[in-house]
Formats: structure tokens, C-alpha cells, sequence
């Protein structure tokens, strides 16, 4: 460890050599003397119940947003296509393509790499922080990941945020044995030479992290502020060249495999509607309007929410509820994570690099997001690092008065008791789910318009010839329940449709059937109001050309669905 860093820790152990066994000594002193003397312990206790909470709360579906179903469609046209998954960053469907080639499109296997990411983030979150932040903090951060309904939901799915925060937790941990190891006295070289294994592996981890997530490619910015408030220049170099050697190398090596990338990032982060290429794009007004939207989404209602410090009517981690923004709250909430980063800058590096960090991740989350895509998973990824800035903050004002110290750990023990609560009536209500999947009926808790399009997904593999296109609203669940059939995707209708021109798109892409589900717009009611997108498309050509539509199949009587070939 440099002398810069003991300095820095010097004061808090001679705290406590000087006060030890005194009558000024706090309750937080003691519960951190007792956690540390049992760290392991405590730690490996966390660690079985992290996974105990995982498996409960295991959930074998695919979702109905469809986005976990693509990565895992997506890491099998890498696997035996060769088509380099560009398209929302190729981290994690290449990692992933590792399993299909072992399982193939196994989904209840590839879920269990999501569990095995789980344990290694909270493992590798535990390695980074020990030592480096109070016991109280770090176990009270192990408990909030480990217990958290909504970060261990994802343990279990085929997003990307899971593996994302695993190698994050990889990150952090390579970032702050590069912090320990700074030593100013050392001439440009040989700060080099005493450490370009790690900064090999900084820049090999942080290209990893940043295809991952394409709004992640901010986060390399963070670690410059740092290096940047600090003085550490030779490290804002070091950190720059070897980020940039290995984007460099991946971008060579995959453009000379697969072909350039097609996909505009920047382009699609301009968009109004992600989905819509052909629509409007924002300006800088636009843009900053997009950003103070999101934030005040973000901070005030999902990052409360997934606190449990907000009452919802729905414990269903996906379910938005009603959304209810509340900006004042998000206004003081940056300020005391303003303070707070202010305190963690004077007292401890490794909590002010994850201020710094968190907030140039979570400013480029409120900028490259479209308003209209509000989902908690967005901001899941900050989750850990802004409960830690939080704890930290409350923890160190605590200390500074005894007479607080005991209300901050009753509070703190009130909301680990929630946490767990809620969490068990979420895997109660998932177990009687689970249960019924893992016995073999695979679609037990999808409601009637889901079962009756998956099930028609497999009819269409299992009765149509192989070469046979087929139109799906949406083709990557089709492709899982579909045992690997590709679909053709329609995801949008233009506001009028002409029957001629939608006969020539879907000749185009040489479209022989297609699949009119009668998917719920509120997948809680069956209030006759559906997903309608291929419906509008349908009925020109109904009414123009009614000889051209054969119905083949209808399956299902309540929410049915049906396929209708298509004659040009």
C-alpha cells in the first residue's frame, strides 16, 4: 500500500487503538470491532442466504418485454451464424454464446449463468470494499444486493444487468488496487513499469464493461475525474492509453471478423422513440428536456422504489405501477448525495470514486435514455453504488453523535426486516410459478393471449417447413418457444397503411405467414384492447385483397390466436 493511502487510513486505526475499551467509543465503533472480527464469517453467512434468495426467486419464463429473449437469439446467430451482435452492445450475448453452445437454447440453463453472475458480483463486491470501507457499510451493502427483490429478480433473467454488475464489481476492484498502489514519487516510467499488469487488465475489463452497456461508455470518465480531483495525472494517462489500445484492438479484430458496425449509437440515442429510426430526433433542447424527465423519473420514483422506501400496490419488480415523479424529492436527494460525495472526498477515496463514478454513469443513463422507456432496470446497474453512497453518508453524520447512532441501526435492521419481507412474499407468489414450469408445463403463469402466441410460436416450428418466413410482433419469443426458428419482426404500422405497400415489405422479406395475436396493451385486463399493430396492417388487405389471406391454424378460444398464410 503507497504511503499516500496508509496516511489516509492512518488516522481511523489510531481512532480507534487510542478510544479502545473507553466510554467514548459508540455503538457504531463496537458493531463494527464485532463485524470485523467475524467478517468472514458474517460475509460467507450473506453469501448462502444471497443464493438461497436467488433460487426462490428464480424465475423460468422469458419475459414479455422480449429484450431477454433477443440476447439470447442474438448469442445464437453469433454461435452459429457468425453475425457479431452489435445492436445494444455484444458483451454480453458473446459471453452468453458460451452456454449456448454447451446448452443450446436451454432457457432454464442460461437463467442459472444469470445465479452464478449474481454470486460472483456480490462475491467480488465483497473483495473490493473489504478493508477499504467500515464493516457496518460493507455488510450493510452485501445485505442490500444480496436481499434486494429487485436486483435479485434479475438473477434469474437473461438481461444483461446481472452480468453487467458482475463485471462492474470486476472494475472497481482492479480500479482501487491501482488506488492503493499509487505512489507520487515515481518518475511516468516507472509508475508504468510497477503497474501495467493492472492497467492491462483495467483496460481489458473496462472495454468488457463498456460493450456491455453502450451508455457504460461513460463510465470510463468517472475514472478520469477521479485521477483528475486527486492530481494522479500519470494515471489519467495511463488509464487513457490502455482504454484506448484495447477499444482499438477490438474494434480491428471484430471489424476484420464480422464486418464494420452498422449500428449509429449516437444516432439511436438521438431518437425520439428508439424503435422508430424513421421518426423525429432531438435537439439540444430536447435533449435536456429528456435529461431532467429521466432524472426525476429515476431518482424519485425507481430509485426510491427499489429502496422500498416508496409504497407501491405492487410488489411485480416490472410493474411500473403508477408511476408518480415527485421532483422536489429528487432535487434534495441530490443534494445530499452532493454532500455526502463532499464528506466520502475528505474521509474515504473508495467511496468518493464511486460518487464520482455513479454520477457520470447515472447523468449519461438520464441523457442516452428515451423518456417513454421507463423501466427500474435502467437505473438497477447505479443501484449498488448509490445505496452505498447513501449508507456511508448517514453512517459517518452518525458517528459524529451518539444520541443518533442507535436510531440509524434500528432504522437500519426496520428496513433490512422490508427488504427480506417483500422479498419472500415475492417468491411466495413466484413458487407455485415455478413449480409448475420446472414440472414440465412451460406455460403455467403466462395469462391466455401469451400462452396461445407461444404455443402458436411452436406450432409454426413444429408444422411449418423450415424455409417458411413467419411474422411475429414479437420474434424473439417466438424464436425461444419456437425451439430456434427465426422470425421476422414487426414491431411498429405506419399511421396508414396501404395494402399494396405492405404486401411489398412483407414480399420483401419474403413473408409466407403471419401470426395475429391478440396481446393485451395492459397485460393485467382483458379489456378487448390489444397490441394492434399487425391488425391495422391486416385489414387493407382484407378489405383490398381478400383472397390473398388464408387463416391455417387458431389456437385458443378466449384471447385467441390465429396464422393466416399470405398468397402474393
Amino acid at each position: 500500500m503507497s504511503k499516500k493511502v496508509q496516511q489516509q487510513h492512518k488516522p481511523q486505526q489510531q481512532a480507534k487503538k487510542t478510544t479502545s475499551g473507553s466510554a467514548n467509543r459508540g455503538l457504531l465503533d463496537n458493531l463494527n470491532d464485532w463485524l470485523e472480527a467475524r467478517d468472514k464469517k458474517v460475509f460467507y453467512t450473506l453469501l448462502i442466504l444471497s443464493s438461497i434468495f436467488s433460487l426462490l426467486l428464480f424465475d423460468s419464463k422469458v419475459t414479455l418485454g422480449g429484450d431477454d429473449s433477443s440476447y439470447i437469439e442474438r448469442a445464437w446467430s453469433f454461435l452459429k451464424e457468425g453475425k457479431f451482435p452489435y445492436f445494444q452492445g455484444p458483451g454480453y450475448p458473446v459471453f452468453l454464446s458460451l452456454f449456448v453452445k454447451m446448452f443450446g437454447i436451454n432457457v432454464v440453463a442460461l437463467k442459472f449463468v444469470s445465479v452464478f453472475c449474481q454470486l460472483g458480483f456480490v462475491w467480488v463486491t465483497y473483495l473490493t470494499f473489504r478493508k477499504r470501507i467500515p464493516y457496518l457499510v460493507l455488510f450493510a451493502l452485501i445485505s442490500f444486493i444480496s436481499f434486494n427483490a429487485f436486483i435479485q429478480y434479475y438473477a434469474s433473467q437473461t438481461f444483461t444487468e446481472t452480468f453487467f454488475l458482475f463485471i462492474q464489481s470486476i472494475c472497481l476492484y482492479i480500479t482501487f488496487n491501482i488506488i492503493d498502489n499509487i505512489n507520487p514519487e515515481d518518475s511516468l516510467v516507472e509508475g508504468f513499469k510497477n503497474s501495467y499488469k493492472q492497467w492491462l487488465l483495467f483496460g481489458l475489463m473496462f472495454l468488457i464493461l463498456t460493450i456491455s452497456k453502450s451508455i457504460a461508455f461513460v463510465a470510463i470518465a468517472g475514472v478520469f475525474l477521479y485521477f483528475i480531483f486527486y492530481k494522479n495525472f500519470k494515471q489519467v494517462l495511463y488509464a487513457l492509453i490502455a482504454f484506448v489500445v484495447f477499444r482499438l484492438l477490438y474494434m480491428g479484430i471484430t471489424t476484420a471478423a464480422f464486418g464494420a458496425n452498422e449500428t449509429n449509437q449516437l444516432e439511436m440515442m438521438l431518437r425520439v422513440d428508439l424503435y422508430k429510426p424513421q421518426g423525429a430526433h432531438v435537439d439540444f433542447s430536447g435533449m435536456m428536456d429528456r435529461f431532467f424527465t429521466n432524472f426525476n423519473t429515476y431518482i424519485s420514483w425507481h430509485m426510491y422504489r427499489i429502496l422500498n422506501l416508496r409504497l407501491v400496490t405492487n410488489l411485480n419488480v416490472l410493474d411500473n405501477d403508477t408511476i408518480v415523479p415527485l421532483p422536489a424529492l429528487s432535487y434534495i436527494s441530490t443534494i445530499v448525495v452532493g454532500i455526502f460525495t463532499f464528506l466520502s472526498y475528505k474521509r474515504n477515496k473508495f467511496v468518493f470514486f464511486s460518487s464520482i463514478y455513479l454520477i457520470v454513469l447515472i447523468g449519461g443513463v438520464f441523457l442516452g435514455v428515451q423518456e417513454n422507456n421507463m423501466q427500474s432496470r435502467l437505473i438497477i446497474i447505479a443501484m449498488p453504488l448509490i445505496f452505498l453512497v447513501l449508507f456511508y453518508g448517514v453512517y459517518e453524520l452518525a458517528k459524529r453523535s451518539s444520541m443518533i447512532q442507535f436510531p440509524l441501526i434500528l432504522f437500519a435492521i426496520i428496513m433490512l426486516i422490508i427488504t427480506i419481507g417483500k422479498s419472500t412474499v415475492t417468491a411466495k407468489q413466484n413458487f407455485i410459478s415455478l413449480k409448475q414450469n420446472m414440472a414440465g408445463n412451460k406455460f403455467y403463469g403466462y395469462t391466455p393471449d401469451w400462452e396461445n402466441f407461444l404455443k402458436m410460436s411452436m406450432y409454426c416450428a413444429d408444422s411449418l417447413p423450415d424455409s417458411a418466413q413467419v411474422l411475429s410482433r414479437k420474434p424473439a419469443m417466438s424464436f425461444i418457444y419456437g425451439h430456434g426458428k427465426k422470425f421476422v419482426g414487426q414491431f411498429d404500422a405506419p399511421n396508414k397503411p396501404d395494402a399494396d405497400s405492405v404486401l411489398m415489405g412483407w414480399k420483401k422479406n419474403n413473408v409466407k405467414y403471419i401470426i395475429l395475436a391478440t396481446l393485451r396493451q395492459n397485460p393485467k385486463k382483458n379489456n378487448g384492447h390489444v397490441i394492434n399493430n399487425i391488425h391495422r396492417m391486416l385489414q387493407p388487405i382484407a378489405q383490398k385483397y381478400p383472397q390473398k389471406l388464408k387463416l391455417v391454424k387458431t389456437i385458443g378460444t378466449d384471447e385467441a390466436c390465429e396464422l393466416y398464410q399470405i398468397d402474393y
